[in-house]
């Protein structure tokens, strides 16, 4: 059959039909299975469903050594831009993602550690997110040596340069294992996974890179916190060596570190509360000018991230507040000193959160009624109409920010310093960025990633085959080679 698969038209529809059958049972034939599989893909577009039909049945019956070479193979037909050709890849990693979990992920995880295009990485993660995470917890739990393997590969790419989203999806698959979501064991092995990325002992500077990086490999640790993991390390980090160079940061930067801070302020507890609260507590007096005009901007993000930072440290130590902030409360705690006079900070806490209680109201109002005059233009084209859209998002969140503040602001003007409540845990607010609500773009292709662009195989285009998603140009090794799928190293 391999010897006559290209003898004419009526043995290639053979070759097509029958061969795919016999690859399970002749796996040292595989290779010659799959080229020839992949030459008729590329031969002709009549060709193209029929082939991938065969990939499919070699998923669901193949080794894992032959499932690993064809997910290298059929992940790059989901680069495809014929609607029918994209799907019949799809249902075929599928297929192989049923039949092994472990080979096909290892030949979807390694490109990704190499210099993998764009469109073809894009189109990796969508199929991860898409079809892997709503199976996983069935296909990987029920294999513990299937979770060992998957999770030391996506450690390797988490490893090497990824997006905060791709970062993401990597914890989501990650917490889908029992091995991981199951105690606090499995938690811990991530968060020292991702303090090795950060680099804990080494300095921090005020460069977008490490900011970047930092913001990235942290971007999940409120899954991880939600595990049982500590965030102690990371807080002390933070508190000695980012927050001191708050200042030298970009303002993007700032507000990224502040939401991260914010996420991660409900899990910290005892000493590192007391460390971080010196640095949060003037970050937030700072952000309120003394005087406030028509021309005063204030950066209402930043300061909901700090009051909402402020209220869940000071609810664990509130002890500790009055060398802070001027809130004398007695609990027993060792830094109670009843003969200090902190009364100029407690003046200073006065007159801020005074001034913010009265001026979000006054803002808020404003704001509402230019998102009333956005809501009654008349816009004839998308772009417009689209412009429009994001102006009335951005006041909406910029009044629930607001909002935010001003309750937060008020409650700790009136807080009772024989019963002190903060605003902390299940009294928390809502973040105005938690809530939802950017205004909605353009529709998203069919990758639901952005970068990709078309790159789809048409017929005559060329799968690569020993190089991942490598540059096109061949079928076998010496040509540009898709076996393997190995990406470029």
């Amino acid at each position: 059959m391999l010897a006559a698969a290209k003898a004419g038209p009526k043995c290639k529809q053979l070759a097509l039909s029958e061969l795919p059958k016999y690859v399970g049972r002749y796996p040292d034939m595989a290779d010659q299975a799959l080229d020839i599989l992949t030459d008729l893909f590329e031969e002709k577009e009549e060709f193209q469903v029929k082939s991938i039909a065969g990939f499919k049945v070699i998923a669901s019956t193949a080794s894992a050594g032959v499932i690993k070479k064809l997910v290298g193979i059929v992940g790059q037909i989901l680069q495809s831009d014929v609607e029918a050709v994209a799907a019949s890849g799809h249902e075929a990693l599928v297929a192989a993602l049923e039949r092994d979990v472990t080979a096909t992920m290892e030949g979807l995880l390694e490109p990704l550690c190499s210099t993998l295009e764009s469109a073809a990485r894009s189109q990796t993660l969508v199929f991860i997110e898409k079809a892997l995470l709503p199976r996983a917890g069935r296909l990987l739990n029920k294999n513990p040596e299937a979770q060992t393997t998957v999770a030391e590969q996506l450690k390797k790419v988490m490893g090497n340069s990824v997006s905060t989203k791709e970062f993401s999806i990597f914890m989501r698959v990650l917490f889908s294992m029992n091995k991981f979501k199951n105690g606090i064991e499995g938690a811990n092995e991530i968060l020292d996974f991702v303090h090795a990325s950060i680099d804990l002992d080494k300095d921090f500077s005020a460069s977008a890179e490490d900011v970047d990086k930092l913001i990235m490999c942290t971007g999940s640790a409120r899954i991880i916190y939600q595990h049982g993991a500590s965030p102690d390390k990371l807080v002390r980090y933070l508190s000695s060596k980012v927050l001191p160079k708050f200042k030298e940061l970009g303002p993007e930067h700032q507000l990224k570190l502040l939401k991260l801070l914010a996420d991660i302020a409900p899990f910290v507890k005892g000493a590192p509360c007391r460390s971080c609260l010196p640095l949060v507590w003037p970050l937030a007096l700072s952000e309120v000018p003394d005087i406030i005009t028509e021309e005063t901007k204030i950066n209402w993000a930043a300061l909901e991230c700090l009051l909402y930072t402020f209220h869940h440290l000071a609810e664990r130590v509130p002890g500790f507040l009055h060398g802070l902030t001027g809130l004398q409360i007695f609990n027993g705690q060792p830094e109670n000193r009843q003969d200090e006079d902190h009364s100029a900070k407690l003046a200073e806490l006065k007159v801020k959160m005074t001034t913010l209680v009265t001026h979000t109201s006054e803002y808020a109002k404003k704001l509402k009624l230019v998102m009333n005059k956005l809501r009654e233009n008349k816009l004839d084209t998308p772009e417009a109409k689209k412009e429009n859209g994001q102006r009335i998002a951005s006041c909406l969140a910029t009044i629930a920010a607001c909002q935010n503040v001003s309750i937060m602001a008020d409650k700790i003007l009136k807080i009772n310093l024989k019963n002190p409540e903060f605003l902390a845990d299940a009294k928390a607010v809502t973040l105005s960025f938690k809530g939802g609500g950017a205004a909605a773009g353009g529709k998203r292709g069919r990758d639901g990633g952005g970068g990709g662009g078309g790159g789809g195989q048409q017929p005559g285009a060329k799968i690569a085959r020993g190089g991942g998603n490598a540059p096109r140009g061949g079928i076998r090794g010496g040509r540009g080679g898709m076996r393997g799928r190995g990406g470029r190293r």
